[in-house]
């Protein structure tokens, strides 16, 4: 019994031909038992919030956890922000170190920044530009991560944001308003009269643009929902308590007890998701019943964090940044009428990084070159198709099979004119005359039978025959060769 399921083995090979090997768990599953955390990196200094109006240069630092061991010389990176109402907080609650450890165990590259808090409470305004400190200094993180890439190792077209009230009110503004949207309350207000500059000009003096690959928004919200254009499709995550007091779910001022209006007026996840349903822009919409602001847990001072609620945000987060990589591999082109027993290049776009995986069935691969290979087909039906693994290790969705008919392909051919074959229906053992009305005194003369299978091959004179003696019943194919030049005949033996 196991030498017949060997048999079968070696029978199912030869028919079916891969020339690489594409399959990974990475960002689906924790495929990294371990994580290394490069802490308190300094990725810019700006100026403090002050009461007494007097600039102050801060260091601002963040934490960089990578997955250990990986040797993927590009990875995507997703970069958390905590939360706290720009007032309390840092970059080491548990919360971020939950993400950003899950995260790099999953296979990203996870940043756990701090950014510049501070604010007058009694002025909307000043919250604002507290906001707008805040979004400053995200890009700033990027500048710099983007500035050091290849230390790194991550992939400038995957970055992602993420962040928990204050730090999700950061993400949202940084992924989706612009220069044009810059609110007025940045250029100086009563008591805070200095001007805070453009987006970029904080933190550090690296110059690069970016976009944002996706937003994961735990009970976030933005300013003025005209920040989110029909132009900026981010993918965006968006989980909230529907009975929170200190973000409100849908729309109006944060914290139940500010009477006083002394905070701004905000659009939160309910409206956001209707917005980016209106202009088709991909988002998730989780609304957690019953629950409220930080409902996973309070991440610092008396630790209840993680509760019952982390698991389910902690998989819908992963799973959302897994469903923004997808992609559907490229369809592979090429002679779907080859001939049996020669050999034909089949190929896909360059994708620079990326492993080809091909499939091949009805033949045998000859080379592979990566984003193209060389097939030689047995003859009859086959197909080919193939699986892209991407730069960063996603895998795409296999690609559309490419049917393959070599018989058909036999029987179309016609590019040798002149030449008569006499005649097409015989018995066993007569011959096969062929002539010519070319001036060409020597052909090759091949014979498949329909599997494609080469049964007999010479190089013969003009006028002359072939004998099928050794030739069983059936339908074959002759194919008649001069130079680059050649035709199909059939020929039945009965």
């Amino acid at each position: 019994m196991k030498y017949s399921y060997i048999l079968l083995l070696l029978l199912f090979l030869q028919q079916f031909s891969i020339a690489q090997n594409c399959e990974s768990e990475r960002y689906q599953k924790a495929v990294f038992n371990n994580v290394t955390v490069t802490e308190n990196i300094t990725y810019g200094s700006a100026d403090l919030y002050d009461v007494l109006n007097i600039p102050l240069e801060f260091d601002i630092k963040m934490n960089v956890y990578e997955p250990m061991g990986d040797t993927r010389a590009k990875r995507p990176v997703v970069f958390m922000s905590f939360g706290g109402a720009y007032i309390i907080g840092n970059k080491n609650h548990e919360d971020m170190k939950a993400w950003c450890d899950s995260l790099a165990r999953y296979g990203y590259v996870a940043v756990s920044l701090d950014y510049r808090l501070g604010l007058n409470a009694l002025s909307e305004g000043s919250a604002i530009r507290a906001m707008y400190r805040g979004v400053q200094d995200t890009r700033a993180a990027i500048r710099y991560m983007l500035e050091y890439q290849n230390d790194f190792r991550i992939d400038p077209e995957h970055i992602y944001l993420g962040g928990e009230s204050a730090g999700a009110i950061n993400s949202l503004h940084t992924a989706f308003m612009q220069e044009a949207d810059r609110p007025q309350q940045t250029y100086g207000i009563p008591l805070e009269n200095f001007d805070l500059g453009c987006l970029d000009c904080s933190g550090n003096n690296f110059q690069h643009s970016f976009d944002i690959a996706g937003v994961i928004d735990l009970w976030g919200a933005v300013l003025d929902l005209n920040y989110i254009g029909a132009s900026e499709e981010i993918p965006t995550l968006i989980i909230h308590g529907t009975n929170d007091f200190i973000v409100p779910v849908d729309e109006g001022y944060p914290f139940i007890t500010d009477f006083n209006l002394t905070f701004p007026y905000v659009y939160s996840s309910e409206v956001i998701n209707q917005r980016m349903d209106a202009l088709g822009i991909y988002n998730e919409y989780y609304p957690y019943q019953d629950q409220g602001h930080l409902f996973y847990g309070l991440p610092d001072g008396i630790i209840t964090f993680p509760n019952e609620f982390w698991n389910p945000v902690w998989t819908q987060g992963h799973e959302f940044l897994y469903k923004t990589m997808e992609f559907v591999s490229p369809d592979p082109t090429g002679e779907i009428n080859p001939i049996g027993g020669q050999n034909y290049t089949y190929s896909v776009p360059n994708n620079n990084g990326s492993v080809y995986c091909w499939e091949v069935m009805g033949g045998t691969v000859i080379s592979d070159n990566g984003d193209n290979v060389v097939v030689q087909w047995d003859g009859g039906m086959g197909s080919i198709s193939l699986t892209e693994e991407n730069c960063i290790g996603v895998i795409g969705a296999k690609s559309n099979v490419l049917g393959i008919d070599a018989t058909v392909g036999l029987f179309e051919a016609e590019n040798l004119s002149g030449i008569h074959l006499f005649p097409t229906l015989l018995n066993v053992g007569e011959n096969i005359f062929i002539e010519s009305d070319n001036d060409i005194e020597e052909y090759n003369i091949s014979i498949f039978d329909t599997s494609g299978k080469l049964i007999y091959d010479s190089i013969i004179n003009n006028n002359s025959f072939i004998s099928t003696r050794n030739l069983n019943a059936g339908l074959f194919i002759v194919k008649i060769k001069s130079g680059d030049n050649f035709t199909f005949r059939k020929i039945v033996i009965k």
